[in-house]
């Protein structure tokens, strides 16, 4: 099967699908350390083993405290950071994306081992359709200001091309440093060290259905979980991905990343992602709607949910940005 990524600067010579730059085939989406290991819950869940989501990054923002887990993130090449576009903007100060963080090759938020990676961000991308109210586009892109280095806990996570048939996958998986109790915003519930569920992707019908979410699933969307709920990604976890393995390969693609929800891990309300298939071209241009270091703070609530929906704001002022 093809696969997408990961390159330095991903796009250069590569078509949609096809997992070649330059003429070369690069790897993607393996789990050196883990390669076998298939992980619980992350709402009563368990911790991940180290190195489980080598491509799994924690965005971090600055506080009067030191830089603090806001959202996740998939590495999908050595400068190149996807993730929710409502990730971007959680601050309860104006502060400049500059002074955040992204952090690679992570497991436990309070005691990072010396094979981390710390890189600043350079620029960000909004896609072009993201609305907040209509809840529509919410993917985006980060260039860090320095390529990381690929190893075992670092490393890029594959992209599906639009030929591949991602609904076949199960089971697929969530991870991330989010809330471990339903129902909670307090900062202090940020699990410390990453934890990880497996979810099945339910169809469409099924989710749009007046007990779920009532025709709030496009074509660009993709929900997972579990019906019963309690099983499902919850605050802290936006922007991470939603991914699955191909057995044939034994890569692992992300094929969602974490967007809104409602009542998360609750039965009837299962995670809510952004389809990346959609998206596959405009990630590869990355032309548009960008956010230049220092240009554009952004704020919101003091701590970021997936129910909350934020204002990009510039100077200090609230900004039109276009975004309804």
């Amino acid at each position: 099967r093809a696969e997408l990524g990961p390159l330095s600067e991903f796009g250069g010579g590569m078509e949609p699908g096809s997992g070649v730059a330059g003429g070369l085939w690069l790897a993607c989406g393996r789990r050196p350390l883990v390669s076998g290991y298939v992980g619980m819950q992350i709402v009563g869940g368990r911790d991940a083993l180290p190195g489980s989501w080598p491509w799994l990054v924690s965005i971090q923002i600055p506080t009067q405290k030191g830089h603090r887990h806001s959202c996740g993130g998939s590495l999908i090449s050595t400068r190149w950071v996807l993730t929710a576009a409502h990730c971007l903007q959680p601050c309860s100060t104006f502060r400049v994306l500059a002074r955040w963080r992204i952090v690679t090759g992570i497991s436990e938020l309070s005691h990072p081992s010396d094979l981390v990676q710390i890189r600043s961000v350079h620029k960000a991308v909004l896609h072009p359709e993201y609305s907040p109210r209509r809840e529509t586009g919410d993917i985006a892109l980060i260039q860090l200001d320095h390529p990381v280095a690929f190893d075992d806990f670092t490393q890029a996570a594959c992209l599906p091309s639009t030929r591949m048939a991602v609904s076949t996958f199960s089971p697929c998986y969530i991870s991330g440093w989010g809330s471990t109790t339903q129902n909670s915003e307090d900062e202090g519930d940020i699990a410390d060290i990453l934890q990880e569920v497996t979810v099945h992707l339910l169809d469409s019908a099924t989710c749009n259905s007046s007990r779920w979410y009532a025709g709030a699933i496009t074509s660009k969307n993709l929900c997972a979980g579990y019906k019963r709920g309690a099983s499902s990604n919850c605050q802290g976890d936006s922007g991470g991905p939603l991914m699955c393995k191909d057995e044939v390969t034994s890569r692992y693609y992300v094929i969602g990343i974490t967007s809104w929800g409602q009542n998360c891990a609750q039965a009837y309300k299962l995670g809510r992602y952004t389809s990346t298939q959609p998206f596959l071209a405009w990630i590869l241009e990355r032309e548009h709607v960008e956010m230049s270091r220092g240009a554009l703070a952004a704020c919101s609530l003091p701590y970021p949910q997936t129910q909350i929906i934020s204002r990009l704001c510039h100077g200090g002022e609230l900004k039109h940005t276009g975004l309804q």
